[in-house]
């Protein structure tokens, strides 16, 4: 008789165990997995009260569920962190095996918890029971009956038995809801780099980072913050009272939000009104905080700013809102700083155009074949063409390169080495203008470019012309008198006495020394304006160094 009772019972209880695999494995998400496990507890093994708790990889709780009769509830993080850490199940996860509790009164293992002296029940029984999926702990299952000495031992290894056939449930709807939530912020933050990112214009990023902040976390208010010198200044805000909230200081370190900007955390605070660290830098007029999440933007290892949530829509915020206000804070700081660098550079453009514009010298910019690209006004005015008839120049066509200088394709400017010559700017086709040419390389627009600077030196020659018609002039006007002067003194040199030849031959001379030393000056104009026109000294010859050190001497 014995033996088709226990066939009965093994095969009830296979059927058991076919029906709670069914029944949990037919679902993906969590939420539902853990309840279908509860209900089948209650149902097969017995008991009022029956809880379950999710771990991750490293042993942390991750998500837990409650179920009072045909209510479930949800553990609070304090709940979960007493149950893992103390207590029965705290027990049975250290030691990866199950435990029967026949009087929680009589053991130690069991938590008193608040709904225990709240409903007087006293003394009860408990089953607590690992979850195992591949020998890996994915959980742990607790059982309670409201009077002691309710399970046994057989019931025991039914809940072992019903905990085996749902840990690689509860596992692949763990995996399933990590996944999705990591696709979920994956997604939030890919749609918040393209909207943030659309636009370099700094106070569209501020209002973009705004919106994506607030679609992201469903808040009633969003702030922006950023660091100058010593304080955080809220520069933007949406939403429920936002203009209070604009111009506000708050100093580093102080408050919620100048202690995420100090330490570079993001912070999360679910009642604004336990939180010990919540004060009057945290508060804005005409906005009555209830929770906050506050998160550092951070640019290349530095804090520049915060962001701050304000009261989320639901009761409470999303357990990835840190997660995700975390990654927008670090998309956010990509992006000023990139509006920053944009504005910067856009400063520096309008300055050079500002410069280029209004430079007293002519300027023109072409591209490395020479083709003319922009021209300012003085070019305009020197070449006596219109900018767009310039443009449809070379840079060869308006005047004369020195190719030795700028060597054949430019490739002296390639080198990053300036250039200067004289040449002639063609105008109105017969007229020529004298200029001088530097050529560098620039940057241009964000393109590498050729900057020619012509500057019109008509009045330089029409001085070094008047020069060299004074020296010339000096030259031979001094000649001739020069010329009677030595003739003259020649015949002094044949008329002195012979009493005091010695004397007058002396002052003679000198005379004739002086006379030498003017006529090598007005050669020396001469050969300068030889040289300056690049013909050679024709007078050259050599001398003996002594003589001319003698005659030196002789002259000082």
């Amino acid at each position: 008789m014995s033996l088709p009772k226990e066939h009965d019972r093994t095969k009830a209880l296979l059927e058991l165990l076919y029906h709670v695999s069914r029944e949990v494995a037919t679902a993906l998400d969590l939420r539902t997995v853990l309840q279908r496990v509860l209900d089948e507890a209650l149902q097969n093994v017995g008991g009022d009260r029956c809880s379950i708790v999710v771990l991750d990889d490293t042993g942390k709780a991750v998500d837990a569920t409650i179920a009072y009769g045909e209510q479930v509830h949800e553990h609070t993080t304090q709940q979960m962190r007493d149950t893992v850490e103390r207590g029965l199940a705290g027990w049975a996860i250290r030691n990866h095996k199950g435990a029967l509790v026949l009087d929680t009164s009589k053991d130690d293992r069991w938590l008193m918890r608040p709904d225990d002296a709240i409903d007087k029940s006293g003394p009860k029984s408990a089953i607590c029971v690992p979850l195992l999926a591949r020998e890996k702990l994915v959980g742990v299952l607790t059982l309670v009956h409201p009077t002691p000495n309710a399970f046994s031992e057989e019931q025991l290894n039914l809940m072992q038995a019903i905990a085996d056939q749902a840990g690689v449930a509860v596992l692949n709807a763990r995996l399933y809801t990590e996944s999705q939530r990591q696709a979920r912020v994956m997604t939030a933050l890919a749609e918040g780099a393209a909207a943030m990112n659309a636009s370099l214009r700094m106070e569209d990023v501020y209002q973009r980072i705004l919106i994506q902040t607030m679609q992201a976390l469903q808040v009633e208010t969003v702030a922006l913050g950023m660091l100058e010198g010593e304080h955080i200044v809220y520069r933007v805000a949406t939403g429920q009272n936002a203009g209070n909230i604009l111009g506000r200081k708050v100093a580093l370190g102080k408050g919620i939000a100048g202690t995420v900007a100090l330490d570079g955390r993001g912070v999360v605070v679910p009642d604004v009104s336990q939180d010990k660290s919540y004060g009057e830098a945290d508060k804005f007029g005409g906005i009555e905080a209830r929770a906050l999440l506050v998160v550092p933007i951070q640019s290349q290892g530095r804090v520049i700013g915060v962001i701050e949530a304000i009261n989320p829509i639901a009761k409470s915020f999303d357990p990835d809102a840190l997660l995700v206000m975390s990654g927008i804070g670090g998309l956010a700081g990509s992006t000023i700083q990139n509006a920053q660098l944009f504005e910067r550079l856009q400063a520096a453009h309008q300055r050079y155009h500002e410069l280029f514009e209004d430079s007293i010298d002519a300027m023109l910019v072409t591209d490395w074949e020479g083709r003319i690209i922009e021209a300012n006004r003085q070019a305009v005015s020197l070449s006596g063409r219109t900018r767009e008839a310039l443009q449809t120049l070379t840079i060869a066509q308006l005047h004369e390169v020195n190719w030795n200088r700028t060597g054949p394709g430019f490739e002296t400017l390639h080198e990053d080495r300036t250039c200067s010559y004289e040449s002639v700017i063609q105008r109105d086709g017969e007229t020529h203008t004298p200029i001088e040419v530097h050529a560098r390389r620039v940057e241009f627009d964000e393109t590498d470019s050729i900057q020619w600077i012509l500057r019109d030196i008509t009045e330089r020659k029409e001085l070094d012309e008047l020069r060299e018609d004074l020296t010339a002039m000096i030259y031979h006007d001094l000649r001739s008198p020069l010329a009677n002067v030595i003739s003259s003194l020649d015949v002094f040199f044949s008329m002195v006495p012979e009493d005091n030849k010695e004397t007058v031959l002396a002052i003679l001379n000198i005379a004739e020394h002086s006379t030498d030393r003017i006529q090598r000056l007005v050669s020396s104009l001469l050969d300068v304006n030889r040289l300056e026109s690049g013909q050679p000294v024709a007078d050259q010859k050599a001398v003996e160094p002594m003589a001319l050190i003698a005659q030196a001497v002789l002259d000082v």
